[in-house]
């Protein structure tokens, strides 16, 4: 045999090797989903990840022919949920719709059960919540934001402030606003935003930083006082509620602080399963009348982007969330 014929042969066994090592990808991808597919959401009902689990199951659940069930997993500040996905098949078939305070978590946590970057698979940016909005009882004495900062500053130590766990965007985002103006107000946390915003409603505790997602029917109500959205702008969701921008406060030019929900899957999951995922989920969030609950939910949807673009924003923004705990001098615990 000469030098030309060993390679050809040598060529074509190694392709047929990969063709076998590549084939029960192929198939599975052609095959998908013959099965139901779970959503973990790592938090309580009725946050922004929640809502847009359920919206995006439904409608995903008609186009494949196949169920899509949501199943909530809080605990340990969303890991509960995280590990569960990571440590799950990577099929397609167990997937993780999740929020800011995923990324946050790598800036406080020092001992995490899972690696963001290698034991997830970006799926798709569902949106963005907006600017994270500060929200009072409706007795509470201050209208505005200026009215709130002076007034938190002549009586350190006397209010307290709401949060759903250490490590969350609600706890980080207030412990950032303390910092930059200079107060001092007590923590105290809560398992979920429902049940902070009930007890805010009932007086028990008088403010807390949450998403629009969570907060704006209370909002809307007049149940909850909203003095400033930590954005550039008013949002499309709360136009009624100031931005920071308007505030005046000096000390807060440069605070701003929104949040984002997104899918994953476990990592090693089959790159035409998650194309199709994405491709699939992007069109559903394209659906005008998907656009509007999405947006009634707090989430406004993001645009066509494969899923490495997501990647890449996860990835900027866990740098970010880290050098905002380095700023506000938060340790990881």
């Amino acid at each position: 045999m000469n030098a030309m014929d060993w390679m050809q042969r040598t060529g074509r066994v190694v392709l047929a090797a990969a063709c076998l090592l590549l084939a029960p990808t192929v198939a599975l991808a052609q095959s998908y989903p013959n099965k139901p597919i779970k959503i973990i959401v790592p938090y309580p009902p009725g946050n922004a990840s929640d809502v847009a689990a359920r919206i995006l199951g439904e409608e995903l659940s008609r186009r494949v022919g196949q169920p899509v069930v949501v199943e909530n997993k809080p605990g340990a500040t969303g890991a509960v949920g995280a590990v569960f996905v990571a440590k799950s098949p990577p099929d397609g078939y167990t997937l993780l719709m999740t929020s800011t305070s995923f990324a946050i978590s790598t800036a406080l946590v020092a001992n995490l059960p899972y690696n963001i970057n290698t034991d997830f698979e970006p799926v798709v940016h569902v949106g963005g919540s907006g600017g994270m909005v500060l929200v009072v009882n409706p007795s509470f004495p201050a209208n505005n934001l200026q009215q709130f900062v002076s007034l938190v500053k002549a009586n350190p130590g006397k209010y307290n402030y709401a949060h759903v766990g250490r490590g969350t965007i609600q706890h980080l985002t207030m412990e950032i606003f303390l910092s930059m103006i200079g107060a001092q107000v007590e923590a105290v946390p809560y398992k979920g935003s429902v049940q902070a915003i009930t007890d805010i409603i009932g007086g028990q505790i008088p403010m807390m930083f949450d998403s629009p997602s969570s907060a704006a029917t209370f909002i809307d109500g007049g149940k909850l006082k909203a003095l400033t959205s930590a954005a550039d702008g008013r949002s499309t969701r709360l136009p009624q509620v100031p931005s920071v921008t308007e505030s005046g406060v000096a000390a807060l030019d440069n605070f701003r602080v929104g949040g984002w929900v997104g899918l994953l899957a476990p990592a090693k999951t089959p790159k035409p399963v998650v194309k199709m995922l994405n491709e699939e989920l992007l069109k559903i969030m394209q659906n005008p009348d998907i656009k509007k609950r999405l947006l009634t939910g707090g989430l406004e949807a993001m645009g066509e982007h494969p899923p490495e673009k997501f990647g890449e924003f996860l990835r900027a923004d866990m740098a970010r969330w880290q050098a905002a705990a380095t700023a506000a001098k938060i340790p990881k615990e």
